[in-house]
């Protein structure tokens, strides 16, 4: 039976006497340790990690300080600063404890033989896939500083796309939110005051009226549990996403199709994967091997599914307009304008037009969906909160008329 890989966190001391720390793979810890002291690392411990812990720490590092990280590295190395030395710079400036003993780590690996890419390599929860095989082209090519610059630009242009796309998506969710919530306030704690008075004036009341003040004592009385349903279906159906590729697609499936939201998710894809590709073939990738990385970039596994097709019909020689025209996800000015790419041998430079394109409409795309959305929101947080009031105030109005 074939070893599993584990994570396994260490600490030690360099050949300069400064304590370091970082994550390795490996089949057991004597094996963790010896690679350990492979990198020139005197052990002090290795300990065995679970794969969700080491993923919290990702959360440690920023996309902001992995960019700054990825410009440092390409600037010295442009300025003809050994890359040993250039790490030792750039982990010593670091203000995140968490990086510094990456950095650290990627310098250790290095000293001892193995290559800038395998060093990325050992840390997935940071560097994907996609950084990985770009450092490693870069690498064999003799233009690593060039690869970085590229990886600099690329990681600047989705950081913007995904603040972009999750503004548009966080803006409509918080105002709901919001609804709901003053909804809450005024069925638990205003309603009730308003029945108190009915009850002692003693006047028959509107049918809207009852339909409210029967869902005040609802809410009044259930509200716990309407609680714990609404957080056990969000943490449902987020288990479901994780665990469950079925349940995963069906719902990437299902944003796709949100009006006007399902636009900005669309566009967002396209500008993402054109902008991928163009660097990864800039880079000197082959074409099928930069298709690979699409897989688990695409952020939607309707698309995801889709890059899989794509790869499966390039290794039978197919083009890839026509491959990308057969999953009938990407418009047609997309697939015309690859193809012209292909045929005049400048693919790359021509889907870095078609990414600039798609960053701009999503730029608009989701400027308009805000337009939109908020008369849409304040309209639809008017008619609840107005027919809770209407509805308390229809008696009040009766009562006033009796009087009279």
């Amino acid at each position: 039976m074939q070893n599993r890989t584990k994570y396994f966190a260490w600490q030690g001391i360099n050949r300069e006497g400064s304590r370091v720390s970082g994550v390795v793979h490996a089949a057991d810890v004597h094996t963790a340790e010896e690679e350990v002291r492979g990198m020139g690392i005197d052990v002090i411990s290795v300990t065995e990690k679970e794969a969700s812990i080491l993923s919290f720490k990702k959360t440690k590092v920023s996309t902001k300080e992995l960019i700054q990280f990825t410009r440092n590295l390409a600037t010295m190395l442009a300025a003809g600063i050994p890359i040993l030395k250039a790490l030792d710079i750039i982990g010593k400036d670091q203000d995140n404890s968490t990086f510094r003993s990456i950095v650290f780590t990627i310098q250790s690996n290095v000293k001892s033989g193995s290559t800038l890419a395998d060093s990325f390599e050992k840390f997935p929860i940071l560097f994907d896939e996609l950084y990985i095989n770009l450092a490693r082209a870069g690498e064999k090519t003799a233009t690593l500083e060039k690869v970085l610059r590229q990886l600099v630009n690329y990681l600047e242009k989705t950081d913007k796309l995904k603040r972009k796309v999750k503004h548009a998506m966080i803006y409509p969710i918080a105002i709901f939110s919001v609804s709901i919530i003053v909804s809450f306030i005024l069925l638990l704690f205003v309603i009730p005051q308003f029945k108190v008075m009915f009850d002692t004036a003693g006047v028959p009341l509107p049918l809207f009226t009852r339909y409210v003040l029967s869902l005040s004592s609802i809410v009044q009385h259930t509200w716990y549990l309407l609680a714990i349903i609404i957080i056990s279906l969000f943490y449902a159906i987020r288990t479901l996403r994780r665990k469950s590729p079925y349940v995963a697609y069906k719902w990437d499936a299902f944003m796709l199709k949100i009006y006007v939201l399902g636009d900005v998710i669309k566009k967002s894809i396209i500008a993402r994967f054109t902008r991928t590709l163009s660097v990864t073939l800039d880079a000197g990738l082959p074409i099928v091997d930069a298709m690979r990385s699409m897989v688990n970039i695409m952020g939607n596994k309707v698309y995801s599914k889709a890059a899989e097709n794509v790869c499966t019909d390039l290794t039978r020689g197919n083009q890839l307009a026509s491959a990308l025209m057969a999953t009938e996800l990407f418009p047609n000015m997309v697939v015309q304008m690859i193809s012209i790419g292909e045929e005049s041998g400048k693919l790359g430079e021509m889907l870095g037009h078609i990414a600039n394109y798609y960053e701009e409409e999503v730029d608009i795309a989701a400027d308009n969906l805000t337009v939109m959305l908020e008369p849409l929101i304040i309209v639809i947080l008017g008619v609840v909160i107005g027919s809770f009031i209407i509805a308390m105030y229809l008696p009040i109005f009766k009562i006033g008329s009796t009087i009279g």
